[in-house]
């Protein structure tokens, strides 16, 4: 049975809503409650995670387990907190004492990509049977072979979604970010992060990026020809980067006739550090070709500032884990404060992504010029649910002239 439904018991109710939008990027059901009294343990069937805090309020976290044991739980449970390491452990250890299907643990900040693991974990440990995530991937594997991905498309088991992008300034429309969500009738909702690796494990990367692409301008490219500074972002693999690829990825943007300018390639931090010279050859073709470079999750990896110099970036996406921790954590909001001048300082575009609270739109909005995306302007949608954002931005742009 697989996890259709994340119940999530926290008083905080700035993470109900980061989980709401969590939920929804995973194509979950979503209940939230910010008081014991609301959480009906009746309405729970073996297709829900229950994902507790382990401080609240109004009932001890402990308690809050030892009455669901008593009461015939049946769903999956995990536990959450900013608490450190030692607690989080120590209430592990009670749970699994107990007569309940454990799939783990979050500590805060909660990433998308921490959270869509613990999500695969329960999908795979019913009846309190502990399994390795690894087992999960051949069953993906089987059912994924080179000359399947055509149909997994063709019959949208895999398929695109638009995360729009604003301006800090004046909330308009500037461009979109491509991204990928997969729900075949046997696997169910895949993980992105999930599905990405297995696809690089199979070497089908490429093929997947391309037609990835190939989708997403054939619903798009409308738009990006209608409007030439409007642009569209698209996640690269470190696997993508040899010359074929680069070669592969001009024609596509040919054949739809977009404007270079209007294209840009994310590239995470680690696979900056990690470029050979095949790959800085594709780098430097798509560069002469006009595409613009990202570097992702700029903060978390190991680069240096020299990579700034030494590759032809264009922006810097902040990653979301600092955007979390904007409202109560001063180191973050320093790192934060600190990418606005860098990036003022070598004239280079910057996104921030996460945007989850007023609270951090208005931090954002007090340092200066930004693009920000987030569940707080607008969830990802499929292109069909663009216009409204679109048409906006026509007539913004009428009125201009």
């Amino acid at each position: 049975m697989s996890i259709n439904r994340l119940i999530v018991l926290d008083d905080d109710p700035g993470y109900i809503d980061i989980l709401s939008g969590f939920a929804d990027a995973l194509g979950l059901d979503f209940e939230g409650h910010t008081s014991y009294a609301s959480f009906c343990i009746s309405n729970m069937s073996n297709e829900d995670l229950c994902l507790i805090d382990i401080y609240m309020p109004d009932k001890d976290a402990l308690d809050v387990i030892l009455e669901l044991a008593e009461n015939s739980f049946s769903s999956s449970l995990a536990v959450m907190s900013g608490a450190d390491e030692e607690i989080i452990s120590s209430v592990e250890a009670t749970v699994k004492k107990l007569d309940i299907t454990f799939a783990g643990s979050l500590s805060k900040p909660i990433k998308l990509s921490k959270l869509s693991e613990l999500i695969e974990m329960a999908n795979v440990c019913p009846n309190k049977t502990r399994v390795s995530l690894e087992k999960i991937k051949p069953s993906i594997e089987s059912s994924l072979k080179a000359a399947d991905l055509a149909i997994w498309f063709k019959n949208e088991y895999v398929y695109p979604v638009f995360q729009p992008q604003f301006s800090s300034i004046n909330s308009a429309l500037t461009g979109l970010e491509c991204l990928t969500r997969i729900n075949h009738p046997e696997l169910g909702n895949v993980s992105p992060f999930e599905f990405i690796s297995v696809l690089e494990k199979c070497h089908l990367i490429d093929d997947y990026t391309l037609k990835l692409i190939d989708k997403s301008l054939e619903e798009i490219s409308h738009y990006l020809v209608q409007d030439k500074t409007l642009t569209c972002s698209f996640n690269i693999s470190a696997q993508n980067l040899d010359k074929d690829f680069a070669d592969s990825l001009v024609q596509l943007f040919k054949r739809y006739q977009v404007t270079p300018s209007q294209i840009t390639l994310e590239l995470t931090e680690s696979i900056a550090i990690q470029m050979n010279a095949e790959a800085l050859y594709a780098i430097s073709r798509l560069k002469l070709f006009g595409v613009k470079l990202s570097i992702d999750d700029f903060g978390t990896g190991y680069s240096s500032i020299s990579q700034l110099v030494d590759l032809p970036f264009d922006e810097i996406k902040i990653d979301r884990s600092f955007v979390s921790q904007l409202g109560q954590n001063t180191k973050a909001q320093a790192i934060v404060c600190a990418t606005f001048n860098l990036v003022s300082s070598l004239n280079f575009t910057l996104i921030v992504e996460g945007v989850e609270t007023q609270a951090q739109l208005d931090f954002l909005q007090e340092q200066g010029n930004c693009i920000v995306q987030g569940f707080l302007l607008s969830k990802p949608l499929k292109a069909n649910e663009l216009n409204y954002f679109i048409s906006k931005k026509i007539e913004k742009s009428r009125s201009s002239h």
